[in-house]
């Protein structure tokens, strides 16, 4: 029997002798270390609780007289490449190729959400509206776009839809350089234990930092293109080897944190000398290859002796970082109209599906059911499948959205429905895409893995379950 000393005033009846009250700080706090490449924040363990909507705030610096923008999927999460949440010299969450990770979530996200809110926050616009592919605007529309809220011009020969004037990284004048726009990324969203704890910071006895390794400026993986801005996208006409910097003077952390009044604080303390949890945390196997290497592959995932509670696939051509683009490189290619992918886990000497799965609306209804949402896309911009006559051929930034869109959200999930753990062999996925162009393609799978963190006398340690 739990004693009454034990159970917490918040959860007693009768009257509280104490302010119960709630209040909320927010402190802006800049880097301890910064560089082009690497940020390191030191956060307030004085205040109370970390509020896991607390956000990084992000921008670039314009260097040329061109416009630019981020990935329209992902927005300003482009700039990160690796998260890691420290507590004194131990990693207790790490992200890696987050940008891309990131990709995969945000195909949740609704079109709502996206149009009245994520483009202004983060800079996603991913949301669809129903439009006419002819010159003139008619009642009746066969074809779906980008909608951010901007009117489509109807009287250009080419019509073409583009960014709001403050989302514009525009290096045309002094004033469009001063007010280059910036965005923010929750810290929920960098590490998956704060989407579900909020972190007691007062009671942690050793410094907490939140460390990011941001993403190379440029990059040459692109097949015989060197030089891309792998951070931003231009429209057509735009320069694509330009090195945009991190704007150190922008680059801040929004700090929110919970308080009550001492006596509540100190008793929560008394009452939890020891706190454990478990959060799911992803690990990264990546394999790189020409289009051969994908006609019929057998990859070992990892997992070994872990829980897996789901299996994230994408797999991106080289040759999409190119900066004259919607989405850059931060997208999953889909099979060539009229081919299918075929996936299957293979763990514990047993396979997940007794068939291979290949059927496209398979693929998806999978990864719905895996995520637990609907992915927020297309048909065409899925599985490529009638893209061409589905998605408009209007541009967004000089850029044509059917050839940008089409086949690049074919992002795969599979959930484990044996609950087991994953036997010293790991898991082996069964991957094959034929008949891919020509070129170097990387495959991406992340297993998320069951992992419990523990606070003991104010020390923090995680471990894989």
């Amino acid at each position: 029997m739990t004693s009454n000393d034990r159970i917490p005033d918040l959860m007693k009846l009768g009257e509280i002798k104490t302010d119960m009250a709630q209040v909320v700080t927010t402190d802006i706090i800049e880097p301890s270390v910064v560089s082009d490449s690497f940020a390191r924040f030191t956060l307030d363990r004085r205040v109370g609780f970390l509020h896991s909507n607390s956000k990084i705030a992000l921008s670039v610096v314009p260097l040329t007289n061109a416009k630019a923008y981020f990935p329209l999927n992902i927005g300003v999460a482009s700039l990160i490449q690796r998260a890691v949440l420290k507590i004194g010299q131990r990693t207790i969450s790490e992200t890696q190729d987050f940008a891309n990770l990131h990709a995969y979530s945000s195909l949740f996200i609704t079109n709502e959400n996206n149009k009245e809110r994520e483009q202004y926050l983060s800079q996603r616009a991913i949301a669809h509206k129903n439009v006419n592919s002819g010159m003139v605007e008619l009642l009746s529309a066969n074809r779906v776009g980008i909608d951010n809220g901007v009117e489509t011009d109807f009287t250009a020969a080419t019509q073409s839809v583009s960014l709001h004037k403050f989302q514009e990284i525009d290096a045309t004048d002094a004033d469009t350089v001063k007010q280059s726009p910036v965005y923010s990324i929750y810290l929920s969203d960098l590490f998956g234990m704060l989407k579900t704890f909020q972190m007691p910071a007062y009671m942690i006895d050793e410094p907490i930092f939140v460390e990011l390794t941001f993403t190379p400026p440029l990059t040459s993986i692109a097949n015989g293109v060197n030089n891309q801005s792998q951070r931003c996208c231009t429209n057509l006409t735009g320069t694509e080897a330009v090195s945009y910097a991190i704007d150190q003077n922008e680059l801040k952390m929004i700090y929110d944190s919970i308080s009550y009044d001492g006596e509540v604080m100190e008793k929560y303390r008394d009452q939890n000398k020891s706190i454990s949890f478990n959060f799911k945390e992803y690990t990264l196997a990546k394999r790189t290859g020409i289009q051969s290497d994908f006609t019929n592959l057998v990859f070992n995932v990892g997992g070994n002796g872990r829980l897996v509670s789901k299996c994230i696939i994408g797999l991106e051509a080289n040759a999409n970082f190119v900066a004259r683009s919607l989405i850059n490189g931060y997208g999953s290619f889909a099979p060539i109209n009229g081919n299918e992918a075929t996936l299957n886990l293979l763990y514990n000497d047993r396979y997940e599906f007794s068939h291979d799965r290949s059927n496209n609306a398979l693929l998806f209804s999978t990864t719905q059911q895996s995520e637990g949402a609907v992915p927020m896309v297309t048909r065409g911009e899925y599985s490529r499948e009638a893209g061409a006559l589905t998605i408009t051929a209007h541009t967004f930034e000089g850029n044509i959205q059917n050839t940008g869109l089409s086949g690049r959200f074919f992002w795969n999930s599979i959930r484990p429905n044996r609950a087991e753990r994953v036997n010293s062999r790991g898991m082996d996925l069964t991957y094959k895409n034929p008949n891919l162009t020509a070129g170097t393609y990387t495959l991406r799978v992340w297993l998320e893995l069951l992992k419990v963190c523990e606070l003991v006398d104010g020390k923090m340690t995680s471990r894989f379950a």
